[in-house]
């Protein structure tokens, strides 16, 4: 297995949606965004996908997901964007149901009462009380 980390382009749209589906995330905003997605690739097919959202005045990582049986692929997803993202912030924000994996990369749960003050649209969510997503931050600079 030969993987490769490269920029998505409107060619991947559908990929990126089909991986994203098998999650239950978001599907809407893959075509506004798709110059900001990055693939992983095996050979020619798309086994992963992820995004760095700057839309905020925060940056904050999107949807993240490997298809089943490709161990190491989230890692490398995440690697690539924490690296880009270090030039941008100090601080990397995730919502994520995924908290476990997020916690390996050295990120770290932020107080459930950060969402709605970090995020506009958690702010404006009628399901905020039922929401199951974690909110987690990487620091990516020391003091």
């Amino acid at each position: 297995m030969t993987i490769s980390i490269r920029s998505a382009s409107v060619d991947d749209i559908l990929s990126i949606k089909r991986i994203l589906s098998q999650y239950i995330l978001e599907t809407e905003l893959v075509d506004e965004n798709i110059d900001l997605f990055i693939v992983a690739e095996d050979g020619k097919k798309i086994v992963g996908c992820a995004y760095l959202d700057t839309s905020q005045q925060i940056i904050e990582l999107r949807s993240l997901a490997v298809l089943p049986k490709n161990k190491g692929i989230g890692r490398m997803l995440f690697e690539y964007l924490r690296t880009r993202a270090e030039s941008m912030t100090d601080r990397l924000y995730i919502r994520t149901t995924s908290r476990g994996f997020f916690e390996k990369m050295g990120c770290t749960v932020l107080d459930y009462s950060q969402k709605p003050v970090i995020w506009q649209d958690c702010a404006e969510c009628n399901k905020m009380d039922v929401c199951l997503q974690v909110p987690m931050v990487l620091e990516l600079r020391s003091c």
